[in-house]
């Protein structure tokens, strides 16, 4: 008859220090089982050598050694990429005073086992520790899946964006040429054209936000920084946000106390972050009132707001405005479509400038919205 072996797979391998052959011999003793495999080490030196060599789960290093004590071979440890996150236990007989257990504890121990080591305490560290090992491993899988996952949808948005692009134009050209030279057509079937057109657009809309994000999510986001007149680029662009304002008899005025209006940022992105804020300022006021742009310095800090007169937003919803897809309880006072994703991408370029956003309101008085751009 035959003896069958049945080989457990090693699921964590741990380093014994100690300058004593007898204390790694009984430590081994006390912790041994079929999925732990051991590395001995009797001074600092092999100790430092098998640590980055191996991918340890854990190390029981003795403080007191020849040559290299243990708060020096930690400190070598902690100083490594590839071992800064192994945790450590310190094994002492000596070292028990507060200021040396809190040295240890600087050093990136986890936790302290006093010689002469108690078999059923020790048991219960290392098996807590590993299982923290353990949920830490899974949960940096589960990250890297996430990552990876997030990555390919990141590259399949912007394939499909990419690729309804083209269709979108043809329908919103098409439209418009239908409606210059269709001098024939019922008003119902300039109706539904005009509603082609409306749609086409928005769906323009919604799938340059989506690359947007699909950019700032996968890190491709790139900056373009130069010294840059604030007051001038948003100036260059107010003329076309008060041709679209006056179909709502909406004033929109440029308040500015900025002695130094140049500062470091990405032109294209400013104007992007201002274009977003006015139209939504438009979007949600009635007609006959009135958007505040207005400019300062606080500190180092240049302060944009864009106040409306519209309906405010409940202060329990504030905290939705700049998560994607989400809205407010308020809706637009003609209509006007929102793709759920503007404000994630002002927030995001601001961050990426270095500042910051955020946003007042008081229900029936309006909301404005305050972001900040440092000069250096």
């Amino acid at each position: 008859m035959t003896a069958e072996y049945v080989t457990k797979k090693v699921k964590h391998s741990i380093l014994l220090v100690d300058d004593r052959p007898e204390n790694l011999l009984s430590l081994e003793s006390i912790l041994t089982m079929d999925d732990r495999k051991f590395f001995t080490a009797s001074n600092g030196n092999d100790a430092l050598r098998i640590s980055i060599k191996e991918e340890l789960s854990l190390i029981l290093l003795d403080v007191q050694m020849p040559d290299m004590d243990g708060f020096e071979v930690a400190e070598y440890l902690k100083s490594n990429s590839r071992t800064k996150n192994t945790p450590i236990i310190f094994v002492t007989a000596i070292n028990k005073e507060k200021q040396n257990l809190l040295r240890g504890l600087e050093e990136g121990a986890i936790d302290y086992l006093f010689k002469p080591i108690d078999t059923d305490i020790t048991r219960a560290k290392v098996s807590t520790l590993l299982k923290l090992v353990e949920q830490r491993k899974l949960l940096e899988e589960k990250n890297a899946e996430l990552e990876r996952l997030n990555e390919e949808k990141n590259r399949f948005l912007g394939v499909a964006s990419h690729d309804l692009r083209n269709p979108l134009n043809a329908i919103s050209g098409f439209s418009d040429l239908i409606l210059m030279e269709g001098n024939n057509l019922s008003d119902e079937h300039k109706a539904f054209l005009n509603h082609m057109k409306t749609s086409s657009a928005f769906m323009f809309d919604l799938i340059n936000n989506l690359l947007d994000v699909s950019k700032i999510e996968s890190g491709k986001l790139e900056l373009h920084k130069q010294p840059s007149n604030i007051i001038e680029l948003i100036e260059k662009d107010l003329p076309i946000h008060r041709m679209l304002a006056e179909r709502k008899q909406i004033l929109i005025k440029l308040k500015n106390e900025l002695t130094d209006p140049i500062i470091n940022l990405d032109a294209e992105q400013f104007k992007q972050v201002m274009s977003n804020l006015i139209s939504n300022a438009m979007k949600f006021s009635f007609p006959e009132k009135q958007i505040e742009i207005h400019l300062k310095q606080e500190e180092n800090n240049v302060v944009v707001s864009v106040k409306d007169q519209g309906q405010g937003i409940p202060a329990d919803e504030l905290n939705k405005l700049f998560l994607p897809f989400q809205k407010t309880s308020v809706r637009s006072t003609a209509g006007e479509k929102s793709t759920g994703l503007g404000l994630t991408i002002v927030k995001k370029i601001i961050e990426h400038h270095g500042g910051k956003i955020w946003a007042e309101s008081e229900l029936g008085k309006g909301t404005t919205f305050l972001f900040t751009l440092p000069r250096s």
